[in-house]
């Protein structure tokens, strides 16, 4: 492997890559100077080593051993040296133990044998105390705490036991094969179960779709236009949507000098309907109950007459608006957690919005590419089957 890049190390430091990967970087540091130079500078090392020599006064140069000796023995050194003494905390431990090692020679009887065996007191290792030595141990040891604690974080043993790995914004999610789930510990117990759903079968739980692409096509009712229709509704078409209070959109008819939004519920009966309006979009103004099923028309003002959209032999222009309690979750999921794509994404499905789920997943490619958890997901989307729901037949 190569040097490791600066948004490696970056990552590597952020914990914002799967197990796999990060022990793989892990291995590699542990055999590159190089890398590990660089990971200490991006970790900012160097600062934490200036700050523990400032606290421990490692700038300033100790005293030699025969000056300390000196101090011990009581004899008079210059007032700069005995300040240092008194000040730096790895001499003034060395003269206390030069002190009590004078203590002991002249407490011990110059006739006894004992005397003879009495050497030269072992030093300090002023080497480990030399601020150059001394950032290097830091820096080393900061790095050795670095390492233990990735291999701590990402044992190879944890990375065998993993089903699957995601990274969703702020989580790092892994599922075990006890089927335990790790790194969502922040959410509602509800919210980790469907997480946990997810990654183990490889399925975003759809709840029963409605049928609003194969419906039977209806009569409209009254007479046919004989004006050739030249504009198509946009949205929404075939789908469910969040708000109780959609918003339409269509194209614009050449010479059109205005338009009429008409929203209808079963039965045929007309919920709501919109002023006349120069634009091409329109928001309801009316509140739709939830959970239920709607067609809506355009009717453009062209310089034929009025022309209406859709009408025979084209489909009607269906949707649903989602359940009360699904889109309270998932207005929940926005507000609190808006970088969970995973767990937006299940929420969508869950309410039947598939478009909205599938940008979800789109959005958590990003964070995890080639990821065959994501592929999966996105293959349950499409293999989701709607049942079988009549629409209002308003045309």
């Amino acid at each position: 492997m190569e040097h490791l890049s600066n948004p490696e190390l970056q990552a590597f430091l952020r914990r914002d890559l799967s197990p796999v990967q990060l022990l793989e970087l892990d291995n590699h540091l542990a055999g590159c100077q190089a890398c590990r130079t660089a990971l200490e500078r991006e970790s900012k090392a160097g600062a934490l080593v200036a700050s523990l020599q400032n606290t421990f006064a490692l700038n300033e140069p100790h005293l030699e051993y025969e000056q300390l000796l000196s101090l011990a023995e009581g004899k008079k050194i210059s007032s700069e040296l005995e300040h240092h003494a008194v000040n730096c905390r790895s001499c003034r431990r060395e003269l206390e133990y030069l002190r009590q090692f004078v203590t002991q020679i002249a407490e011990t009887p110059r006739s006894s044998p004992s005397v003879q065996s009495i050497s030269k007191p072992a030093r300090v290792n002023r080497w480990r105390l030399h601020p150059v030595w001394t950032g290097l141990a830091t820096a080393a040891l900061i790095a050795g705490v670095a390492v233990l604690y990735w291999r701590a974080s990402f044992h190879p043993a944890q990375v065998e036991n993993t089903v699957a790995t995601l990274r969703d914004g702020d989580l790092q999610l892994s599922l075990d094969r006890s089927g335990q789930l790790h790194g969502a510990e922040g959410l509602q117990p509800d919210e980790r179960d469907a997480l946990k759903a997810a990654l183990a079968t490889g399925r975003l739980p759809t709840s029963a779709l409605p049928n609003l692409s194969g419906r039977q096509q209806e009569t409209m009712l009254g007479p046919a236009n004989p004006v050739a229709a030249t504009f198509k509704v946009l949205s929404p078409i075939n789908r469910v949507v969040m708000d109780d209070r959609p918003a339409f959109a269509w194209e614009p008819l050449p010479a059109s000098s205005g338009y009429r939004v008409r929203i209808y519920a079963a039965g045929y009966r007309k919920v709501a309907e919109s002023p006349f309006l120069r634009g091409t979009s329109w928001q309801s103004t009316v509140i739709l109950p939830r959970g239920q099923v709607y067609t809506w028309t355009v009717t453009a003002e062209g310089p034929r007459g009025e022309v209406r959209e859709p009408a025979p032999p084209q489909p009607e222009a269906a949707f649903q608006v989602m359940s009360a309690d699904v889109a309270a979750e998932v207005d929940n999921a926005l507000r609190n957690h808006s970088t969970d794509h995973l767990l937006l994404a299940v929420l969508y499905a869950r309410g039947g919005a598939v478009a909205e789920a599938r940008a979800q997943l789109d959005l958590l490619a990003i964070q995890n590419p080639n990821s065959p958890v994501d592929a999966q997901l996105k293959a349950s989307l499409d293999q989701a089957v709607p049942s079988p729901i009549k629409t209002n037949a308003a045309q």
